[in-house]
């Protein structure tokens, strides 16, 4: 007994056998599917041939075989498995089902990300969220491992498995407690900065503005204070006297619940380099690519 040649079976025949058996009739089935009746009696009969087996009785009345009769569930079946395939991929597209999967550094999340998902929440509701908060360091690692489809943060080596794309430039600006003595100066300088302690939260953030620094002038410098973890503890050290700290400007949000004044850099002013990060060679899916537009509109705002 010959195999099935399942390369030789189409959509097309089995909605022709189908729609014949549901009407008793090849010129009433022709109708229906919006073909004409020769067509649909070749795409019945390259069926019968493809599977060795008579479908249908053809007489002044069209009648299902026994074989037709066992065969017909199957083909339905396939058709709304098919459906159902189409209908899902048309509510993905529409963006009405599916899954966002987004990491981004514990400040930015709870902020300027926060404000773009907010957006995204009331335009796509159907969509689902799942928002990683992490530090700045973890971004990249986590889009690697595929915990999140999408990051956004500060510039980062990646390796050749994950891909950053250029979204905006953050302002980088000195943090002091309220209390202390540049907390009323709008602008301040690196040279009024020298005798400066500082809280650092990041060693390669630190080390980046070590070497702009040294860049600008060989005698800048900072001296650490304490280093720690996480930016809201460095915004919570800041507002109690430990010492100064750099933030992105978009933490200003928090400013009154430490008690701390952000004031802008002067000679040099520092800006910090914000990127996407996704797996490189992986297809987007729509909410993500979706999401990224809207990130990309929102930094063209903020700019």
């Amino acid at each position: 007994m010959r195999p099935v040649d399942l390369s030789h079976l189409s959509v097309r025949q089995m909605r022709a056998f189908a729609a014949v058996a549901r009407a008793g009739s090849f010129t009433a089935a022709a109708r229906q599917i919006h073909l004409t009746q020769s067509a649909v009696s070749m795409l019945v009969q390259q069926l019968e041939d493809t599977l060795g087996l008579k479908l249908f009785d053809r007489g002044a009345v069209v009648l299902l075989t026994a074989a037709g009769q066992q065969l017909l569930p199957f083909a339905r079946r396939i058709l709304d498995d098919l459906q159902q395939i189409a209908e899902g991929a048309s509510d993905l597209r529409a963006l009405r089902t599916g899954l966002l999967r987004v990491v981004a550094p514990q400040m930015l999340a709870c902020t300027w990300v926060a404000a773009v998902l907010g957006e995204f929440e009331r335009d796509h509701p159907d969509i689902g969220l799942r928002v990683a908060d992490a530090m700045a360091d973890e971004v990249v690692s986590i889009v690697r491992r595929g915990e999140a489809e999408l990051g956004v943060g500060p510039e980062r080596a990646t390796g050749e498995d994950v891909t950053s794309t250029f979204l905006m430039d953050v302002p980088i600006r000195v943090v002091c407690s309220a209390r202390h003595r540049l907390a009323q100066q709008r602008a301040v300088s690196w040279r009024k900065l020298r005798d400066e302690r500082w809280v650092i939260y990041s060693s390669e953030f630190n080390r980046h503005i070590e070497r702009l620094l040294h860049a600008h002038d060989s005698s800048l410098s900072m001296q650490t204070a304490v280093e720690v973890k996480y930016l809201t503890t460095a915004l919570s050290l800041v507002g109690v006297g430990t010492g100064l700290a750099l933030v992105p400007d978009y933490g200003r949000l928090f400013a009154p619940n430490f008690d701390v004044r952000f004031i802008k850099l002067r000679a040099p002013d520092i800006r910090r380099r914000y990127y996407i990060y996704q797996r490189r060679g992986l297809a987007l899916t729509p909410p993500a690519e979706a999401f990224v537009k809207m990130l990309r509109s929102a930094a063209r705002n903020d700019g």
